[in-house]
């Protein structure tokens, strides 16, 4: 780096502190502000946003006549809306039919918790054959909603707020503005299956910058048949034609408390026709368990997520050097959380 890119990766490492993500951290630059966050626990969907009571409850009551003022196409599906479950002051359970167009044996569970102004939101599909039209249906098919309500519920009750910046010290996944406590071992009472399926993905993104961004995800279910770097001979050949494809580096990467992980650096031509940087790091490639999640961190430099609305460029905002030097300062950063587990 010459002097120029030393000075800009050094405006974000003076400002890099550790965050929470799923049972990891990494040492993030304030820049690099969360733009996407999404959680799945056993197929439930679990999300949070600020929120107050007002509006918490106001939320509960426009759910309420959206859903009742909903249609099936076959009228025997009807009410859309079967029932709301108020667990508690601050915990409510919408049991309603998935959709208009399928019979309202599919159900889908919608749990939403205030707590600390924070609302969260948990979405998990049911399946109820409790209904007499369906008795011969039971043969080939289990309802499972009274399991499903358990697994909702327990989401919900395990689910508390978290600042931005805050690092738990308890087994539990961080996510944007919330931690579910749990172990990786923990079974969750009501789920499909006794092994815990975790899958996380956060994406930090440039506020300056914005097609500078890097992306984290965490997935205890995948495990491959081979690792990154046995796949990029394949890369390299699809994106030879590319006049702006070259490899600045790769190789095996010493991670604390990771036991395998590797990592391929490019250039080529990105989305916005520019020449940009596409990083990207696996960890934990084979395992992918509770215990040891699959992980897999990207960063692009020249090229905005996708779906967001940006200006047109004609250079991608850092140089080779600069997007190495941030890659290298936040990835090295990168370890399991103590006490996650």
């Amino acid at each position: 780096m010459n002097d120029q890119e030393r000075q800009t990766v050094e405006a974000y490492t003076d400002t890099q502190a550790p965050v929470c993500i799923g049972r990891f951290q990494v040492d993030m630059p304030s820049q690099l502000k969360p733009s996407f966050s999404s959680l799945t626990v056993n197929e439930a969907k679990i999300s949070a946003k600020s929120s107050s009571r007002q509006m918490f409850e106001r939320l509960i009551d426009k759910r309420k006549a959206e859903l009742e003022a909903m249609h099936t196409v076959d009228a025997g599906d009807q009410p859309f809306l079967k029932r709301i479950i108020h667990v508690s002051d601050d915990m409510v359970i919408i049991d309603r039919n998935e959709s208009p167009h399928m019979p309202d044996a599919a159900r889908l569970l919608e749990g939403y918790k205030f707590e600390g102004l924070t609302m969260f939101r948990v979405e998990l599909t049911a399946t109820d054959l409790s209904e007499g039209k369906y008795e011969q249906m039971r043969s080939s098919l289990k309802s499972n909603k009274p399991e499903r309500l358990k697994q909702v519920e327990y989401l919900l009750t395990h689910l508390s707020p978290r600042q931005a910046g805050e690092i738990p010290e308890r087994p539990g996944l961080c996510f944007e503005h919330g931690f579910l406590a749990g172990g990786a071992d923990e079974t969750i009472p009501g789920a499909a299956v006794p092994t815990r399926k975790e899958q996380v993905g956060m994406r930090f993104s440039d506020n300056k910058n914005r097609d500078v961004y890097i992306h984290f995800y965490t997935d205890s279910t995948i495990a491959e048949e081979d690792t990154l770097l046995d796949r990029t001979d394949q890369a390299e050949r699809a994106l030879a034609n590319d006049q702006n494809f070259s490899v600045l580096r790769k190789g095996e990467v010493d991670l604390d408390g990771i036991d395998q992980a590797e990592e391929w650096l490019s250039t080529g031509t990105t989305d916005e026709n520019v020449k940009g940087n596409y990083f990207n790091l696996e960890a934990n490639s084979l395992k992918g368990s509770p215990g040891a999640p699959y992980i897999d961190i990207s960063m692009r430099n020249g090229q905005f997520a996708h779906g967001e609305e940006h200006p047109s460029i004609n250079k991608a905002s850092l140089t080779d050097a600069e997007a190495v030097g941030l890659w290298d300062a936040i990835t090295r950063t990168f370890k399991p959380r103590p006490g996650a587990f």
